[in-house]
């Protein structure tokens, strides 16, 4: 059967047609896009009504980011700035922590707990699964169950959509059976496994890992696209595995490309409370802070663990460079390298210098090989002297 809005276009309003029909220019503007995208992903983002999916949303107030005040959208009351927002660009959000008791258009304050991924992200995902007729698909942190339905358009049979949350599954159920699509949700946490065999499984959140729990319902022939992450914003990775016929998995660490947010158990390396006091340790950096290099940059968040990037950090020029880890430990870099001042019993920069010489001696490496070994291990390889082992999940 197919789904409702087959052959009944006007459910999608012309303002989220004229959006969806310049999608695949305005990505393609985008700083390191991914790529082009498989014709029947874009066909299937035309024909299926996010927006009803996604009825209400929070939209961001101000500039700082993350952004802690948002605005409650409502598709009946506010539609051109809804379809605005769940047709762009950026990752959509739809619940907040804590309770949410202002009307709609009101302001509300907190922090993300549920957010549909970015459009190009779902796009590029599927594009890289590239899911056929009749293969069985599971979306593991599946939201509002987006991605799973243009799954079940692609593929003509039912998809799973796993989601720890059971406030979301209650949530997204009827909405997906309103638009007709064939996707089953269930409430669990896919972090503990999958039951079942998979040609194709979507993981819509970054995770420290890649478990065997997932990895081992991989048909032959089956593919799995993740992100991994170590909690450093801007510094994940797109993990792309494939079983062949004989059951050998293999896989790539594609850097510069869009990326998810952390599941829940993990979230993001904290910032730490206090900045370091007295003048730091100062000298001239050898290296100064590249500012594309994504290759680079994932290298150094698997090699300097529990170090991020504090963007905007309060106090310092726009340009600067900010590296912080938990043990108080902070450097600040100018952008042209001219000075590098470190504070704590890590030497941050330095560290970072000795990762990028070692990536450069290597080749600079933007993809990295993932080869799974025993007792479910898996190491990114990207040449002579740079590797690493993911953490087990």
């Amino acid at each position: 059967m197919k789904p409702a809005w087959h052959g009944s276009a006007p459910q999608v309003p012309a303002a989220a047609r004229e959006a969806l029909a310049a999608f695949p220019a305005a990505v393609a503007a985008e700083p390191g896009p991914p790529g082009p995208y498989d014709p029947r992903v874009l066909a299937a983002i035309g024909r299926v009504p996010r927006h009803q999916l996604i009825p209400r949303l929070f939209a961001p107030l101000g500039p700082d980011r993350p952004a802690r005040r948002w605005r409650l959208l409502d598709l009946e009351r506010h539609p051109d700035e809804h379809l605005a927002v769940v047709y762009g660009l950026e990752q959509v959000v739809v619940q907040l922590d804590g309770p949410v008791t202002v009307p709609a258009g009101g302001e509300a304050y907190g922090v993300p707990t549920a957010q549909s991924s970015a459009i190009g992200l779902i796009a590029s995902a599927l594009t890289d699964l590239a899911p056929l007729p009749g293969e069985r698909l599971v979306e593991i942190g599946a939201c509002t169950g987006y991605l799973a339905a243009l799954a079940a358009e692609l593929t003509g049979r039912q998809v799973t959509g796993v989601e720890i949350d059971p406030d979301l599954v209650r949530a997204a159920a009827p909405r997906l059976a309103a638009i007709g699509a064939d996707v089953r949700m269930v409430a669990r946490d896919g972090l503990r496994g999958l039951a079942g065999r998979w040609d194709a499984i979507a993981v819509s959140c970054a995770v420290r890992g890649l478990p065997a729990a997932w990895t081992g319902t991989l048909a032959p022939g089956g593919r799995l696209a993740a992100t991994v992450t170590t909690g450093a914003p801007g510094w994940a990775a797109s993990a792309l595995v494939h079983r062949n016929e004989h059951g050998s998995l293999s896989g790539e660490l594609v850097c510069g490309r869009w990326t998810h947010v952390p599941d829940r158990a993990a979230g993001w390396l904290p910032l730490p409370r206090v900045v370091p006091a007295g003048p730091g340790r100062r000298r001239t950096a050898v290296l100064a802070p590249p500012a594309r290099e994504p290759g680079f940059w994932t290298a150094a968040a698997h090699l300097l663990p529990g170090v991020r990037r504090h963007w905007r950090a309060p106090g310092t020029e726009p340009d600067t460079v900010v590296l912080v880890d938990g043990d108080g430990s902070r450097a600040e870099v100018a952008a042209d390298g001219s000075a590098a001042v470190e504070w704590g019993p890590r030497d941050l920069w330095a560290q970072t210098e000795a990762v990028h010489a070692r990536w450069t001696a290597a080749g600079r490496p933007a993809v990295y090989d993932l080869e799974f070994g025993p007792a479910d291990t898996v190491r990114a390889v990207g040449g002579q002297g740079l590797s690493w082992e993911l953490p087990p999940s």
